[in-house]
C-alpha cells in the first residue's frame, strides 16, 4: 500500500465529498427508523463506529505494520484498475474467477497483481471484490472507504436496533450495548476487512428473515429476492455463518406455530413431538452429505494447520481433538462453545492485544453468573424458548461459537470469529420474562 498516497490532497476532498452525502443518508436513516428510546444515540453510536474503524486502520497499518488490512486493500485497488482498464473483464472477474486460466487472465502489469494468498482463498477474494465495488465509489480513497465501510455497517446495526426495540421485550440499553458499542465487536467488524462484510450481510439477513416472518410479515418477490442475494454473498464469504443464520430460522418458524396453540396443549405437544424428531431427523440427513463432510474436513484442517503450522504465531489455546465424526463433533461442542464465549480469561497473560478481550469474558461470566441465579430463572427460561427470535438467537449463538472455538486455535483468530456472535450472546443474558403489570 502507498501511504502517500492515503494522506494525499484529492483523498481529502473525497472524504469531504463522502462525509456530505453520509450526512444526508443517516439524516434519512435516523428519520426512517426512529424511537423515542434510541434516538438520541444515533450519533454517538455513528462517531464510535467510524472512530473504531479509523484506530482498527491505524494499529494495522503503524503498529503491525499492515498485515491483513494491506492485502486486502491491494487486492481493491488491482480491481479498481481492472474496472478503469476493461469494465467487461472485472465484471467478469467479480461474477466468476477462473482459477484454470491464472491470474493472468484479467490481471497484467498495468493493473498490478493481487495478493497471492488473497487471490488464491476463494473467500478472501469474495472479500475483496465486495471491497472494490466501495473503492471505486470512493475514487479509490483509503479512508473515504473506512469511512463508507463503518457507517455501512452502523446503519446495519442501527436498523437492527430499532427492530429489536419496537418489536421484542428485551432492554433497550442492553440492546444498544450490544450492536452500537462492544468494544472487540466494533474494532473487529468495523473498518476495512473481512469481518466487517460478515457482520454487516449477517444482520441484514436476519433483518430481512425476521421481517418476513414477524416484524413485518409483507412476503414479497422482492423481499425474497433480496434474503436470496444475501445468502449468497455471506455463504461467499463465511460458509459456516451463512449456515448459523439459515438453519436456526426453521426453528424460529416451529416457534411462530407453536405459539397460535399455546392454549390446546394437546396439539402443541404432538406438533413440538413432530418438530423436534424432523430436526434430529433432518440433523442427521444433513450431517451424511458429502458437502457436509466436506465442511467439517476442513475444519479439521483449519484446526490441524492453526495448531502444528509454524507460519501462525502468537497465542493459542488446546482443544480435545476430535476424530472428525458426528458423535465427535457433538462431544467437542461444550468446550468448544465455552472458549469461544468465555476466553481468553483475564488472567491469562496473553500480552496487550487481549486486555480488553479479558474484561469482556469477565463481563460475560458475571452476567451468566446473575443470569442462572436470577430467582425467575425458570420463568425466565420458558420464556426465551418461546418467544422466535431468542430462541433463534441461542441457536446461533451455539452455532456460530462451536465454529470458532472448534477451529480457531489461534486467539487472535477467535476473538474476531467469535465477535459475531457475542451481541446476541450478551442479549441472551439479560432475557427476563415480561412482568405482568398490576391492574389499578
Amino acid at each position: 500500500m502507498n501511504q502517500d498516497q492515503i494522506f494525499s490532497i484529492a483523498e481529502g476532498f473525497t472524504i469531504v465529498l463522502w462525509i456530505l452525502i453520509l450526512y444526508w443518508v443517516g439524516r434519512f436513516i435516523r428519520n426512517r427508523f426512529d424511537h423515542e428510546s434510541i434516538q438520541r444515540f444515533f450519533y454517538a453510536g455513528w462517531g464510535v463506529k467510524i472512530a473504531f474503524a479509523v484506530v482498527f486502520a491505524f494499529v494495522y497499518l503503524f503498529v503491525l505494520g499492515g498485515g491483513d488490512i494491506n492485502a486486502y486493500w491491494d487486492s481493491a485497488t488491482v480491481l479498481n484498475k481492472l474496472f478503469l482498464t476493461n469494465p467487461s473483464g472485472y465484471f467478469q472477474e467479480l461474477v466468476h474467477t477462473d482459477r484454470i486460466l491464472g491470474v493472468t487472465h484479467h490481471f497484467n502489469q498495468d493493473t498490478g497483481y493481487p495478493p497471492g494468498w488473497i487471490w488464491r482463498e476463494p473467500e478472501a477474494w469474495n472479500a475483496a471484490k465486495i471491497l472494490s465495488v466501495f473503492s471505486i465509489i470512493t475514487f479509490n480513497g483509503f479512508w473515504a472507504t473506512t469511512l463508507l465501510v463503518a457507517s455501512v455497517v452502523f446503519f446495519s446495526s442501527w436498523v437492527m436496533v430499532y427492530r429489536i426495540i419496537t418489536h421484542e421485550e428485551i432492554n433497550a440499553n442492553a440492546v444498544l450495548f450490544a450492536f452500537l458499542f462492544f468494544p472487540s465487536v466494533t474494532f473487529w467488524c468495523s473498518g476495512i476487512s473481512k469481518d466487517s462484510q460478515v457482520y454487516t450481510l449477517s444482520l441484514l439477513l436476519m433483518y430481512q428473515l425476521f421481517r418476513w416472518l414477524i416484524w413485518d410479515p409483507k412476503r414479497t418477490v422482492i423481499r425474497f429476492l433480496i434474503i436470496i442475494g444475501i445468502s449468497i454473498l455471506l455463504f461467499g464469504l463465511r460458509q459456516f455463518v451463512a449456515l448459523a443464520i439459515i438453519a436456526p430460522f426453521f426453528l424460529a418458524i416451529a416457534a411462530r406455530y407453536a405459539n397460535r396453540w399455546a392454549n390446546r396443549p394437546l396439539i402443541l405437544l404432538l406438533f413440538r413431538v413432530f418438530v423436534y424428531t424432523s430436526l434430529v431427523f433432518a440433523f442427521f440427513v444433513v450431517a451424511n452429505l458429502d458437502r457436509t463432510q466436506v465442511l467439517i474436513q476442513e475444519a479439521q484442517i483449519t484446526q490441524s494447520d492453526f495448531s502444528v503450522n509454524p507460519i501462525y504465531t502468537g497465542a493459542k489455546y488446546e482443544i480435545n481433538q476430535s476424530d472428525g465424526s458426528i458423535l465427535g463433533l457433538i462431544l467437542s461442542l461444550p468446550e468448544a462453545v465455552f472458549i469461544a464465549l468465555y476466553r481468553p480469561f483475564i488472567t491469562e497473560n496473553l500480552g496487550y492485544n487481549f486486555i480488553v478481550n479479558g474484561v469482556e469474558s469477565l463481563g460475560l461470566l458475571l452476567f451468566t453468573g446473575v443470569f442462572f441465579l436470577n430467582r425467575n430463572l425458570i420463568g425466565n427460561l420458558r420464556y426465551l424458548i418461546k418467544s422466535e427470535f431468542t430462541i433463534y438467537m441461542l441457536t446461533f449463538v451455539l452455532l456460530t461459537a462451536f465454529m470458532a472455538g472448534y477451529t480457531s486455535i489461534l486467539f487472535g483468530v477467535l476473538v474476531r470469529i467469535r465477535a459475531l456472535a457475542l451481541p446476541f450472546f450478551f442479549l441472551l443474558l439479560t432475557i427476563r420474562k415480561p412482568q405482568l403489570k398490576n391492574l389499578i
